[in-house]
């Protein structure tokens, strides 16, 4: 009876050992696989974070187009642009960048920028995006009691006394 309670135990003990260590095997891969895959999103993440930073080296401020100050922080500032880039991306080349940028306060530096780029022949996004701009414009002026007729009278004749040049300046930089 002896006998058979250690040669049980050990065949129990043996049994444990084996499940133990496949069970120590397949925990050991998963840690492998999450590993990877946590280094691959790692380096996804680092590779997206570096684009906008990089079409905004690739880009060229447009004259015609004035930066929009947002409210920043104590540290930083936040800037949109509308800029212009001709480098060729997804078959694409030619296009507005509308880009937000992240800078510091003191040294001016950029640390991010978002943006959207918009083909120069894009009329139907453009014309969404106007849309939206003006309807902020008569929304801060409707709650300031300012009339928004003279503002756009006086916005249309700016662009059109200034079209010839900025098409100018779009054809020079990018066409």
């Amino acid at each position: 009876m002896l006998y058979l309670n250690t040669l049980n135990k050990k065949s129990i003990e043996e049994i444990l050992l084996k499940k133990f260590e496949k069970l120590s095997l397949t925990v050991e891969k998963l840690t492998n696989e999450v590993s990877q895959l946590k280094e691959k999103l790692d380096k996804s993440n680092k590779i997206n974070r570096s684009f906008g930073l990089k079409s905004l080296n690739n880009s060229v401020p447009l004259e015609f187009a004035k930066d929009v100050m947002g409210i920043g922080s104590p540290t930083k500032r936040y800037i949109l642009s509308i800029r212009g880039i001709s480098e060729e991306w997804k078959g694409r080349k030619n296009d507005f960048l509308i880009t937000i940028r992240q800078q510091e306060k003191e040294t001016h530096n950029d640390l991010k920028s978002l943006g959207i780029r918009i083909p120069i022949e894009d009329i139907k996004n453009l014309r969404i995006l106007s849309r939206e701009i003006l309807s902020l414009l008569y929304i801060s002026c409707e709650l300031k009691g300012i009339e928004i007729n003279d503002i756009l009278r006086e916005l249309l004749s700016e662009i059109n006394s200034d079209g010839l040049k900025m098409v100018r300046e779009i054809k020079n930089k990018m066409l």
